[in-house]
């Protein structure tokens, strides 16, 4: 082995290399594996075992609040919920979360009052962790599929229907 290659695995062993949201314990920063459990926890204490006073621990002030009343609605008009964690992918201080979510429609939910139907859709978010609170998040769900299996939307027997215009209710 060349010495330049001895030096650097030497170099390796002696420094510890970081990335952001990656730190070493001993610099008292958070790692990227502490980043996902804490999604894992945010997961399972709220929206799992329905504890809205744990949200301040999980998300920072500047979410607070709508973080409430968005976790609030759902879980007045969802029960049973269960959710998959699909994936889950950490860079730096970005937890990303492939989820399925399934529960019962047991209130009002988009104006639609309980029907008892089992819902299931999928859901892709992104958390961005600072001192380990959630301070920003970004979301994607399936809300059309949602909407469908509450019968608040038709749908269109095929996409190719969709695409030409028919299948959609009269306006």
């Amino acid at each position: 082995m060349n010495r330049s290659c001895t030096d650097l695995m030497s170099l390796r062993s002696h420094y510890s290399l970081t990335t952001v949201g990656h730190h070493n314990k001993r610099e008292g920063a958070v790692s990227i594996d502490d980043n996902k459990q804490l999604v894992r926890d945010v997961i399972d204490q709220i929206w799992i075992k329905r504890r809205i006073e744990a949200l301040p621990q999980f998300f920072g002030d500047d979410l607070l609040e709508d973080v409430t009343a968005h976790t609030e609605q759902f879980l007045d008009a969802f029960s049973d919920i269960k959710v998959l964690i699909e994936d889950l992918i950490a860079e730096g201080d970005k937890v990303m979360a492939r989820l399925t979510v399934s529960a019962t429609h047991s209130g009002t939910f988009a104006g639609q009052d309980a029907t008892g139907k089992p819902i299931s859709f999928a859901s892709f978010r992104i958390y961005r962790v600072a001192n380990g609170r959630v301070v920003d998040t970004w979301a994607m769900q399936d809300r059309l599929g949602l909407m469908e299996q509450l019968g608040l939307v038709q749908s269109p027997s095929s996409s190719v229907e969709w695409a030409a215009g028919k299948g959609q209710r009269d306006g």
